[in-house]
């Protein structure tokens, strides 16, 4: 941003691309908790459960990077943007009709393809709309509207059930509702990415640097013990979690990660990111080892309540941090080469976290999880040592 009105531009990106998340996290709210019990009223089972999260979030993200390059090289963002929110608005109403799991299967596949295309390109709008020293608090704005998004769908989702009575498929048809609405949002934004396309080379993008690199692979094998939130709604049930507290619990979680997220990106402006990561890295471990061992409701109600803070220790916070590493006209295809990183250690994280809880309980898949996460805190430390001081400079970009 390089004068007042370009810095009015950016701020107004940042606000209309969170009313767009808002009002997407409306829909998909409203219908993610209530998956996992209609999944089971369809008679799948736990390894099912998370063969499905694994392929619809695994497989989606191999367009993660391609979405992302593809952006940086014709130098736009907003087409982008409004194709992969469009393929997930239309995707979702099919729920309605879904007799059998591999249909929820290609339903969840639709949708994360649609957020597989957007991803990138939207978080690169985002990291060059605002200056350098506030990426930090424009993810934690982002983000924390995308959580009020999802503090509402929930609530939708129990108002639906009350004056349906209880008829889930009817939640399911109207979340195209808030879909379509997020989509009028995307013309308002104003293009901010550079409008050359992207000249070979990686010498001076980050994309090859130390630092990008391990933060990559930390994230990954921390990824590996990240499974689907879906268990954590299994995991409520198993508890003894009625299905109409289902929305309610949800509620909670998204608001906690609603307050944390702008928090925690401010401080992470103020202190630097990687205080803020690795604090995100031993709090996950600890969440999901008291969830292992939590057997009574109330310890459920609040272990969901504490895990809403490990969102805002990572989520904007994690994009601040590769928008520091990377220059700005190399962030989409950096964002998709992570994201795709990511998505592709939750094909085996979920099938993996579902097979340990058929076979020897709930308990040791969330232990095994806590492990893997700090592992993935082991290397990201390592990854700070090794990370030259030149990828510095890039921070102001």
């Amino acid at each position: 941003m390089t004068n007042a009105k370009d810095r009015k531009a950016g701020s107004r990106n940042v606000l209309y691309l969170g009313f767009v998340s808002l009002f997407t996290d409306l829909s998909s709210e409203m219908i993610y908790p209530l998956i996992p019990a209609f999944l089971v009223s369809l008679g799948a089972s736990k390894e099912i459960i998370g063969l499905i999260e694994g392929i619809a979030e695994g497989t989606a993200s191999l367009l993660r990077t391609i979405s992302g390059t593809w952006s940086d090289r014709v130098g736009k963002r907003k087409m982008f943007i409004f194709f992969g929110y469009g393929i997930s608005a239309v995707s979702k109403p099919f729920l309605y009709l879904a007799g059998a799991w591999p249909v929820v299967l290609a339903v969840r596949f639709s949708d994360r393809v649609g957020k597989a295309v957007r991803t990138p390109p939207r978080d690169a709008l985002i990291s060059t709309s605002v200056d350098g020293h506030k990426k930090g608090r424009a993810f934690g704005v982002q983000r924390a509207m995308d959580r009020l998004g999802a503090v509402g769908g929930p609530v939708l989702a129990l108002l639906v059930l009350h004056f349906f009575d209880g008829d889930l498929r009817m939640v399911f048809l109207l979340s195209f509702i808030p879909a379509a609405i997020a989509l009028a949002f995307i013309p308002l934004a104003r293009e901010t990415a550079p409008a050359a396309a992207v000249r070979g080379g990686h010498r001076r993008s980050g994309l090859m640097s130390a630092g990008f690199i391990l933060f990559l692979i930390a994230s990954i094998v921390f990824t590996l013990g990240n499974s689907s939130n879906a268990f954590l709604i299994l995991k409520a049930r198993e508890a003894n979690l009625s299905l109409a507290l289902v929305p309610a619990i949800w509620i909670v979680y998204n608001a906690v990660s609603s307050v944390s997220a702008p928090i925690f990106g401010v401080l992470s402006d103020k202190i630097g990111r990687a205080p803020v990561i690795m604090a995100s890295f031993v709090y996950y471990s600890a969440i999901y080892l008291l969830f292992g061992l939590a057997g009574s409701l109330w310890q459920i109600w609040a272990l969901f309540a504490a895990y809403g803070i490990y969102y805002g220790l990572s989520e904007g916070v994690f994009r601040a941090y590769i928008a520091d590493l990377v220059a700005a006209d190399y962030r989409a295809t950096a964002y998709g080469i992570f994201n795709t990183g990511i998505g592709l250690a939750l094909i085996p994280a979920s099938i993996i976290f579902g097979a340990i809880w058929d076979r020897f309980g709930s308990k040791w898949a969330f232990f095994v999880s806590a492990a893997f996460s700090m592992l993935g805190f082991l290397i990201f430390v390592a990854g700070l040592v090794a990370r030259p001081r030149r990828t510095a400079a890039l921070r102001s970009g």
